[in-house]
């Protein structure tokens, strides 16, 4: 049995990495704003009808929730034996997610494909500038939905035509 890696690069969302993908009509552009809280974009958005915040990492190449959190927010998660979550923390265990309902700024993805693993390392960091997320949005989602990450007005923009 082939396992697969995945890798989190928490660090490179810092270098000012932007994801750009054309955006096809200003009428199909939805904008997201998001905060900066120690060099880490958040932004907003609901999970199964709760608000929640996600750090924005265009190194992460999966989404993740934090599995510490399925309770409050009524998702399940399983193990997912041929995967395992790379990042500098090291090596993690990863989890598949399912009973995610994810709606950022209006925008419906009823299939969603997060991935759960233990986000309270992210959440320390974060702790200083009183911030708690629920989970990470990666490149997957981004690319996914033709984002592209305006970092002078705080803005990620998605191309709802894309978006899924």
């Amino acid at each position: 049995m082939k396992r697969k890696i995945v890798y989190l690069v928490w660090g490179a969302m810092m270098s000012g990495c932007v994801i750009q993908q054309p955006v096809v009509g200003d009428e199909k552009v939805q904008a997201v704003n998001f905060e900066i809280h120690n060099n880490i974009l958040i932004v907003e958005a609901y999970v199964n009808q709760k608000w929640a915040k996600f750090v924005v990492d265009t190194g992460a190449s999966i989404s993740l929730l934090d599995y510490n959190q399925a309770k409050k927010y009524d998702f399940r998660y399983f193990a997912d034996t041929d995967t395992k979550l790379t990042g500098f923390g090291g090596r993690s265990r990863l989890m598949k997610t399912s009973g995610v309902a994810f709606r950022l700024h209006g925008l419906n993805d009823r299939e969603s494909g997060f991935f759960a693993s233990d986000l309270s390392g992210i959440n320390k960091i974060l702790s200083g500038s009183n911030q708690r997320v629920l989970g990470i949005l990666g490149s997957d989602f981004l690319i996914a939905n033709g984002a592209v990450i305006d970092y002078q007005l705080e803005k990620i923009k998605l191309n709802s035509s894309v978006y899924r």
